[in-house]
C-alpha cells in the first residue's frame, strides 16, 4: 500500500466483549442471517488489510477456526475496546503502519465503507480517522496509525477507557459516511438480532 506515511494496513475485529446487552453471550459467535456474526465483518475485511487479528477473551477455539491471529486483552477480564486495540497493536508485522478496527456486531458492513475509510486515512496518515453518521460517531469504526501505540499504552495505564476521549487527545478527523448509515447498524441486543 502506497502514500507518505502509509504503508500497510492490518485489520482487528473487536469481539472481546461482555456482551451485557445480549445476557453475556459471546456476540460473535452468535447467529446471524444462519451463520457467526463475526463471520461477515470478516469477509468484508479480509480483502481490505494485509494483516488480520481478532481480539477474543474467552471461546478462543470457537474463533480460532476463522484462520486468523487471536489476541486477548494483556489483563484479564473485560476491560472495554481500547484493550482490544493494544493487543492487536502489539502483535502487528514490522511493515504495518496503520490498524483498521472493526467491531464484531455490525455485520453489514460494506467493502464500499471500508474503502472510503481507507482512502481518507490515506490523506490523513497521522490522524486517527473515524466514521461518523450526521451527529452520531462511530469510534470502533476506524483506522489508526500505529505510531500511536505508546500514547494508547499510556491512557489505559492511567485507567482511562473512554474510546473518544482517547482520540480527542491525538490528531483525529471523522468521515461522515450517513448515506451509509444502514451498514452501520450494532447488532448488540436480541430484538435486533432476531429482525436481522
Amino acid at each position: 500500500m502506497s502514500g507518505a506515511g502509509f504503508n500497510r494496513l492490518a485489520g482487528v475485529v473487536l469481539a472481546g466483549g461482555q456482551g451485557s446487552r445480549m445476557g453475556g453471550q459471546d456476540k460473535g459467535l452468535l447467529s446471524f442471517r444462519e451463520a457467526p456474526m463475526i463471520s461477515w465483518t470478516l469477509q468484508q475485511i479480509r480483502p481490505v488489510v494485509d494483516q488480520l487479528i481478532i481480539s477474543c477473551n474467552r471461546n478462543e477455539h470457537l474463533y480460532a477456526r476463522f484462520g486468523e491471529t487471536l489476541v486477548g486483552d494483556r489483563k484479564a477480564g473485560f476491560n472495554g475496546p481500547l484493550a482490544g486495540v493494544e493487543a492487536a497493536l502489539a502483535e502487528l508485522d514490522a511493515d504495518v503502519s496503520h490498524l483498521l478496527v472493526l467491531p464484531c456486531d455490525t455485520p453489514l458492513v460494506s467493502q464500499q465503507v471500508l474503502g472510503m475509510l481507507v482512502r481518507h486515512a490515506r490523506l490523513y496518515p497521522g490522524h486517527i480517522v473515524f466514521l461518523k453518521t450526521g451527529a452520531r460517531e462511530h469510534y470502533l469504526h476506524a483506522i489508526i496509525p500505529v505510531c500511536h501505540r505508546t500514547a494508547l499504552e499510556q491512557w489505559l495505564a492511567a485507567g482511562q477507557g473512554a474510546v473518544g476521549r482517547w482520540y480527542r487527545q491525538l490528531p483525529h478527523v471523522a468521515l461522515d459516511v450517513s448515506r451509509e448509515c444502514d451498514c452501520l447498524l450494532n447488532f448488540n441486543t436480541p430484538e435486533l438480532l432476531a429482525v436481522g
